[in-house]
C-alpha cells in the first residue's frame, strides 16, 4: 500500500503519497499529499515516521475523520513555515507551537495533532523535544462542546425493526430456495428459447452483454428476475446486518466487514464470530463473541443462512480471483457494471434499506433514517437493564469508564437509574429501620430479664403478655397498637394495614408468627406469576425483601421447618385476612 515512500534509509521528498484503504463495504483509497501540510520538513518526517503507520491507525475510522486527520497538521506546518523552520520537521516542533495551534472552537480537529503526535513519539521516543512531550500529555486548554452519546432506539421502534427485517430475511431465504428450484427445472427443460438461455447465463452471475439486456427489454423483464434468483442483494445483506446486529454487542463496522470464516469453535449451541475491531488502539484487533448458534433466530443461525446463500457469489469470484471472495457480504450488484462482487454497505444504503421497510416511531411518525451505530447501543441498553447495571458484566468489549460514558450515560435509561435510586433509598430505610426479630433463645432471654422496644423497656411481665397472643397482629406481634407510628385513627387506634407491620418500629416477630409469614409469602409469590415485574416490585417488593432477607434470616432452619409443617397441617391454620385465604 505505501510502495511509493522511498526506503527509510532515504530521504523522503515532501510530496511523498500515503494512500489510506478505507474498507467500508467494497473499499475506497484516500490520498494524502504530505506537501499540502505547507512545511517541507514537517511533511518530509510524516511521510517518514507516521506514513507506515497509516493503515493501522485509520483502519476502522471513515474517510471524513482520515481526511480531519490531514488537516490537524496544516496549521502547525504554516507556524513552522511562517517561523523559518522550513527543514526541521518534527525535531523543531515546541510546546509554544502546539499551543499556537490549540485555537478555541477547534477542539475536533486540534485532537487529531494530539494523537497523532502521541502515536509518532509512542514509536520513536527520542524523535521530539522534552517540552513537546510534556505539552502532549493533555489535549487542549480549552473545554471542547461536550458530546452527547447516541442514543439507543426506543424499545417500540427496536421491537417493529427486528420484526421487519426478520420477515426480510426470510423472504429473501424463500425467494432463494424457490429461485433455485427455478433454474434447476429451466435446466432440465430440452427445448429452452434463446431467452432462456440468455435467462439461465445471467441467473448463474455471467454479465450479459448488450444484445441481452436488449433481449431481456424486449421481453419486458428486468435482469434482476434472473440475477437476484440465486444470491443475496445488496438490501438482504443490509437487513441481515440489522437482524444480527439487533442480537450482538458488535460494532456495526464489524458487521460490515465480516469474512467467511468468522464462525469458530461451535458448540453446546454456541458459536464464536470473529471480527476486526480497528478502534480502541493503534492498529486492528481480532476479537470474538461467544452467542447462541441455532435457528434463523440466532445470530449465529442468521451467519450460516448468510454463508449459505452467497455461496454461488463466493465460488464465481473465487473463478475469476476476486480478492472480495473471502468476504461475507457479496452478491449481485447492479449499479455501474451489474456482476456478482462485494457489497457497499455504506451509510446511506442503510437509509434507503430501512425507508423501504416503511416503518412508523411510537408517535406514528415514518422512520426515514436510523443511524446505524444506534443498534448496538440498543443491545447494549438492552444488556445493561439485564445485568442491572453493573458495569463489569455490562463492559464486555471495553472498559467501565466507556460503557458508564457512552452507553449508561443514555437518556432512555434515565427513568431506570431513577428507578434504581429511589430503590437504593428504600433499601438503605429499610435497613435503618430494622425489624425486631425473636428467635427461641432470644424470645427465652427476654422473658427472663425483659425487652427494649421503640425507646420502652418491657419488664418479664410485660414481654410475657407481649408473647402470649394478646397483641398479635396477622404478621407480627403489636407492642403499641394505641402508639403507632405510621398513622392513627380518630380514637388513637393504628390505622395502617396488616402489612404495616412488616415496616413498624413496634412489631414484634416471634417463631409462633412463622407460618403465617410463610403463607403471605406464599401468596406474593403466586401474585408475581400473574403480574407485570414492576407492577409486583411496586406493590409488593418492599414486603417481600422484608420477610426474606431481614426476618427468616434470623430463624434457624428447623425453626422454618417446624413452621412449615405446621403450615402444612389443616387442623392449625395460621390467621390471615380472609381475602389471602380466600385467594
Amino acid at each position: 500500500m505505501f510502495d511509493r515512500l522511498p526506503p527509510e534509509a532515504q530521504e523522503p521528498e515532501s510530496d511523498a503519497i500515503v494512500a489510506y484503504h478505507h474498507r467500508d463495504g467494497v473499499g475506497r483509497e484516500m490520498t494524502w499529499l504530505l506537501h499540502d501540510v505547507g512545511n517541507k520538513g514537517l511533511g518530509r518526517d510524516l511521510a517518514l515516521h507516521l506514513g507506515p503507520m497509516m493503515k493501522e491507525l485509520f483502519s476502522g475510522l471513515a474517510v471524513p475523520s482520515v481526511e480531519q486527520y490531514r488537516q490537524s497538521w496544516i496549521p502547525l506546518g504554516k507556524r513552522l513555515t511562517s517561523t523559518g523552520r522550513i527543514d526541521g520537521g518534527l525535531r523543531v516542533v515546541t510546546a509554544a507551537d502546539i499551543d499556537a495551534c490549540d485555537v478555541l472552537g477547534q477542539y475536533s480537529r486540534f485532537r487529531c495533532l494530539i494523537y497523532g503526535l502521541r502515536v509518532i513519539d509512542e514509536h520513536n521516543p527520542d524523535l521530539l523535544r522534552p517540552d513537546l512531550k510534556a505539552r502532549i500529555n493533555f489535549t487542549s486548554r480549552h473545554n471542547g462542546k461536550a458530546l452527547r452519546p447516541r442514543e439507543p432506539l426506543t424499545p417500540f421502534v427496536a421491537r417493529v425493526l427486528k420484526e421487519a427485517v426478520d420477515r426480510r430475511v426470510v423472504a429473501a431465504r424463500d425467494r432463494i430456495a424457490a429461485g433455485c428450484d427455478q433454474v434447476e427445472a429451466l435446466r432440465n427443460k430440452l427445448d429452452r428459447n434463446r431467452f432462456e438461455d440468455v435467462f439461465l447465463h445471467v441467473a448463474d452471475g455471467a454479465r450479459p452483454a448488450r444484445s441481452e439486456f436488449d433481449l431481456f427489454k424486449y421481453r419486458k423483464v428486468a435482469v434482476s428476475a434472473a440475477s437476484d434468483l440465486l444470491v443475496l442483494t445488496l438490501p438482504d445483506a443490509i437487513y441481515f446486518i440489522i437482524a444480527i446486529a439487533l442480537r450482538v454487542e458488535m460494532p456495526i463496522e464489524c458487521l460490515r466487514t465480516l469474512r467467511r470464516d468468522c464462525l469458530r469453535n461451535p458448540a453446546r449451541g454456541y458459536v464464536s464470530i470473529e471480527y476486526t475491531k480497528g478502534r480502541g488502539g493503534v492498529g486492528p484487533k481480532i476479537k470474538r463473541e461467544r452467542v447462541r448458534d441455532g435457528g434463523i433466530n440466532t445470530p449465529g443461525g442468521l451467519v450460516r443462512l448468510a454463508l449459505e446463500l452467497s455461496r454461488p457469489a463466493a465460488e464465481r469470484m473465487t473463478q475469476r480471483g476476486d480478492p472480495d471472495a473471502d468476504y461475507l457480504w457479496i452478491g449481485f450488484v447492479a449499479a455501474g457494471l451489474p456482476s456478482w462482487r462485494r457489497f457497499r454497505l455504506c451509510t446511506q444504503n442503510f437509509y434507503a434499506a430501512i425507508r423501504s421497510l416503511g416503518l412508523v416511531d411510537d408517535a406514528g411518525q415514518p422512520i426515514s433514517r436510523i443511524v446505524p451505530a444506534r443498534l448496538r447501543k440498543t443491545v447494549k441498553r438492552d444488556n445493561y437493564l439485564r445485568h442491572a447495571g453493573h458495569l463489569r458484566r455490562f463492559a464486555s468489549d471495553h472498559s467501565p469508564v466507556v460503557a458508564a460514558r457512552h452507553y449508561a450515560a443514555v437518556d432512555g435509561l434515565r427513568e431506570e437509574h431513577a428507578r434504581s435510586v429511589e430503590v437504593a433509598e428504600t433499601q438503605l430505610f429499610d435497613m435503618a429501620m430494622a425489624p425486631l426479630v425473636l428467635p427461641p433463645a432470644e424470645e427465652a432471654g427476654a422473658l427472663a430479664s425483659g425487652l427494649s422496644i421503640a425507646d420502652r423497656k418491657l419488664d418479664p411481665g410485660a414481654v410475657a403478655s407481649l408473647v402470649s397472643g394478646d397483641t398479635d397482629t396477622f404478621l407480627g406481634i403489636c407492642s403499641g397498637f394505641w402508639s403507632s407510628p405510621m398513622g392513627r385513627n380518630d380514637d388513637g387506634s393504628c390505622a395502617i394495614a396488616f402489612t404495616g407491620c412488616l415496616h413498624c418500629s413496634n412489631a414484634v416477630f416471634t417463631a409462633r408468627k412463622l407460618p403465617a409469614l410463610l403463607s403471605y409469602l406464599t401468596w406474593l409469590d403466586n401474585h408475581r406469576a400473574v403480574m407485570t415485574e414492576t407492577e409486583w416490585r411496586e406493590r409488593h417488593g418492599a414486603d417481600h425483601d422484608r420477610i426474606t432477607a431481614q426476618i427468616l434470616p434470623v430463624f434457624a432452619p428447623g425453626d422454618i421447618e417446624q413452621a412449615r409443617s405446621v403450615l402444612g397441617s389443616t387442623a392449625v391454620a395460621p390467621a390471615l385476612p380472609p381475602h389471602l385465604l380466600r385467594s
